[in-house]
């Protein structure tokens, strides 16, 4: 990577967890310093700001904003101080509150987990620049080089779309996992008549239902905009519940098509993109 300064001091505050190991091992990877802070680290807070000229804050969402008034704080005049959180519309408000207006401040969302980390080509990293200069072009330059694609968004645009893209979604398979338990489904035999529309959804159920309890409820929890996405997505099941239980074949057909024409022409580039995806998954079982 074409370096436009040095190479920064990096502080990633909360560096045990599953997130910041990874972007860890990056950055120690291209011979980066990087100082590491986590609640049972030798290393305090104090220390690590004093030194990093970028420090990233990734800890639990229901604690994010703590750490980086912290962190806001004591950060030292000129540096960068970013977040890897999934709800941004705190983060700037923290980071306007401070009066910092010595320091660069970003908001990074990696639009993936852990496991992709390493090789990050394709994945989407949405990018919030509240102040930007020179290091926040190194960080976003560092992103590029590993193949990231950053979206730059404002933390409005991204907590709305966060709320449909991880709430209804999430919430959706986790429902959908419950629903298999509820029923006492017998998983292993349905997966021996799976269609294989029904084998990528059990993926992505169980993809989701692999991780952390703590970091999901987080995630629905904490970004207010999706208590109004997940209602409207209650509002679609009742109604199209409604429609099956009286054997409303009109109705059904009815919703069926207005979804489908609220899509619009998504619907043929979906049926290319997923032909792709489980020719991919059959040619690798």
């Amino acid at each position: 990577m074409k370096s436009l300064i040095k190479k920064p001091v990096i502080a990633v505050i909360g560096a045990k967890g599953k997130m910041a190991k990874e972007f860890v091992k990056l950055f120690k990877k291209a011979e980066i310093v990087v100082l590491e802070v986590d609640v049972k680290t030798k290393l305090t807070l104090a220390q690590a700001l004093s030194q990093a000229d970028i420090t990233i804050v990734s800890v639990p969402i229901s604690v994010t904003v703590d750490v980086l008034t912290e962190v806001l704080k004591c950060a030292k005049p000129s540096s960068l101080v970013a977040d890897l959180t999934s709800i941004k519309l705190p983060i700037e408000k923290a980071f306007v509150s401070s009066n910092r207006t010595d320091i660069e401040m970003v908001g990074l969302h990696p639009m993936f987990g852990p496991s992709m980390i390493a090789d990050m080509r394709g994945q989407i990293v949405a990018y919030c620049p509240f102040k930007t200069g020179t290091l926040t072009k190194w960080l976003t330059l560092f992103f590029k080089s590993h193949g990231a694609l950053l979206k730059k968004t404002s933390a409005h645009e991204h907590d709305e779309c966060m709320a449909v893209i991880q709430g209804i979604t999430h919430f959706s398979a986790i429902a959908s996992g419950m629903a298999l338990e509820k029923l006492g489904a017998d998983v292993k035999k349905t997966k021996a008549f799976a269609s294989p529309i029904y084998s990528l959804r059990l993926a992505m159920i169980g993809r989701i239902l692999s991780q952390s309890p703590e970091l999901y409820a987080d995630i629905e929890i904490e970004n207010p905009r999706t208590v109004t996405a997940v209602h409207a997505y209650m509002a679609a099941i009742e109604e199209l519940n409604s429609a099956i239980t009286s054997k409303d074949k009109s109705a059904f057909i009815k919703m069926f098509n207005g979804a489908a024409e609220f899509l619009g022409s998504y619907t043929t580039q979906a049926q290319k993109e997923t032909d792709r995806i489980i020719r991919l998954m059959h040619k690798h079982l």
